[in-house]
């Protein structure tokens, strides 16, 4: 009885801890066209705190990835909180962009070691049988981000200031920090030697390079890769889209958020279903077509219409958010499954990917909007662009799967 207990709060710290330090990077989405116009720049420098943090959330995944497999969960969990609560301090008292910038790396840095070390962890409890129902409830949990998040936010800019966004993730941290140290992590890891900083990183590359050459993730986690590329194009632009283009409020813009989120939240049940019933490839075809579908559902409305409303848009996104969900905790478990003993590795690199994909759709974003095309004509190049990786994708995970099959079903 007291060995469940002690996993049940493992459990909750992980969860909410998780939760926390992801909204930090959530939370300032709906406000970028206020601290644009707070900070007088352009919309191409006020997209580039999105930059900083995909981009240091990627090198996070090469910097943890090994760090997951020999340190003590403990101090990943407070490493995490005390990196998100600089960050934090640091965007909230910023002067100028560049002060911005570093703080959102620093958030990032936290994200990345956080959500490796929940994931390394589970893993490191499951088996196929139950890793992806296990997966699929931990990400269900800490999807509450994008909800929360956005929906906080944008009210507390409404009403108070965006700087106030930072001010409510530090003091969170500032509780979970003490809530961590006090904690005891079930199954926490006992401590190997780590080596040198040069060698980790050259050892955590060479195992990507590793991953990537001789094992078949890249081809199960492709589908995937191309809509997180779509996510990180729609979070530089939703901000200039909702609020400049249709003229509705940060709240409401992080209420609009919420059917999205729900729409992630659906698609893991019928993945779940549909994986203990009829396997890996049929969960793949369906969550596949969701995904199609929606895309070509916005480009053919802007065709029929000569343009885009926030009920269209948030439709489609919240219909494709369903494979999203899908696709992304099946092709997670997919990569757990075949990774054998190298969990932390493949995990690294399969967030490594997922979000250097996510910052490629923001560069992508800010290039667009440096020609001067409005945030209207990008989200019709996304969407051309989403069905391209996805089709890919698919090509590779069908051509990969009957040899696999024993391993993932």
């Amino acid at each position: 009885m007291r060995a469940e207990r002690t996993l049940l709060m493992t459990w909750l710290l992980m969860v909410v801890t998780t939760l926390v330090i992801r909204m930090s990077g959530d939370i300032f989405i709906p406000s970028i066209s206020h601290m644009a116009t707070d900070m007088g720049i352009s919309e191409a420098q006020a997209t580039s705190n999105l930059t900083y943090y995909y981009l240091w959330l990627m090198c996070s995944y090469i910097l943890f990835g090994r760090l997951c497999d020999c340190v003590s969960k403990k101090k990943m969990l407070l490493f995490s909180a005390f990196f998100c609560l600089a960050g934090c301090m640091l965007c909230a008292l910023a002067p100028n962009l560049l002060v911005l910038n570093i703080g959102r790396s620093l958030q990032a840095l936290a994200t990345g070691a956080v959500l490796l070390t929940s994931q390394v962890w589970i893993g490191s409890f499951s088996d196929k049988d139950n890793m992806l129902g296990r997966l699929a409830w931990f990400s269900l949990i800490t999807t509450l981000s994008p909800v929360l998040a956005p929906s906080i936010g944008g009210f507390i800019t409404d009403t108070l200031s965006w700087r106030y966004d930072f001010w409510l993730i530090a003091l969170l941290c500032v509780l979970i920090i003490p809530a961590v140290g006090l904690s005891k992590i079930v199954g926490d890891t006992q401590e190997s030697h780590i080596g040198h900083i040069g060698s980790h990183i050259r050892q955590t590359l060479t195992g990507y390079w590793q991953v990537l050459s001789h094992s078949p993730i890249e081809h199960f986690s492709l589908t995937a890769q191309g809509l997180f590329l779509a996510q990180g194009t729609f979070s530089a632009i939703n901000s200039f889209l909702f609020v400049q283009e249709f003229g509705v409020s940060a709240t409401v813009l992080g209420m609009l958020i919420i059917p999205v989120v729900g729409g992630l939240v659906i698609g893991r049940f019928p993945t779940l279903w549909l994986r203990k019933h009829y396997g890996v490839r049929l969960t793949f075809i369906v969550n596949t077509a969701i995904v199609l579908l929606s895309a070509a559902a916005l480009i053919a409305y802007y065709f029929i219409t000569g343009s885009h409303n926030a009920v269209e848009v948030i439709s489609a996104l919240t219909i494709q958010a369903m494979g999203f969900s899908g696709l992304a905790i099946l092709s997670l478990n997919n990569s757990m499954l075949v990774a054998g003993n190298n969990k932390g590795v493949v995990s690294g690199f399969y967030n490594f990917m997922n979000q250097g994909a996510a910052l490629m759709g923001i560069l992508v974003a800010q290039m667009l909007f440096s020609t001067g095309m409005h945030a209207t004509d990008i989200l019709q190049c996304s969407a051309y662009l989403l069905i391209a990786t996805t089709l890919l994708g698919a090509w590779l995970f069908l051509r990969m799967y009957p040899i696999y099959q024993e391993t993932l079903d």
